[in-house]
């Protein structure tokens, strides 16, 4: 299982990266990077439009899966796309503006939010 605990509670921004601070793709970077998949870095994007294009221009790169333990949660947030990453007992992480830092969550409270799910190969 990977270790999260340290992360819970650090500061939201936008470009965020670590180690005090980040935005959800950075949060969602350190995730992967701690079950041992290094995921490219980005600009920040703070649209929608844009999140869900860095993705899906990487195609290759992210396959869709079945929800799991370990992949990546792209959700709809305000007209805006966010991402989390599911963990073990049908939870999740993430940071947003609004979540007063990073937060855990359960994926069935944002279900009619949730996109899809997606794992980077």
């Amino acid at each position: 299982m990977v270790e999260y605990e340290d992360l819970i509670g650090k500061t939201f921004e936008y470009g965020g990266r670590g180690p005090d601070k980040y935005d959800c793709y950075g949060l969602l970077r350190e995730m992967y990077r701690r079950i041992g998949k290094e995921v490219p870095d980005y600009t920040s994007p703070s649209v929608g439009p844009e999140i869900i294009a860095m993705v899906l221009d990487k195609k290759q790169e992210w396959e869709e899966v079945e929800k799991k333990d370990g992949c990546a949660m792209l959700i709809r947030l305000r007209g805006n796309a966010h991402v989390g990453f599911t963990l073990p007992y049908g939870m999740f992480i993430h940071v947003w503006e609004r979540s007063g830092g990073v937060t855990v969550e359960r994926i069935r409270d944002w279900e009619a939010r949730i996109v899809a799910y997606y794992d980077y190969l």
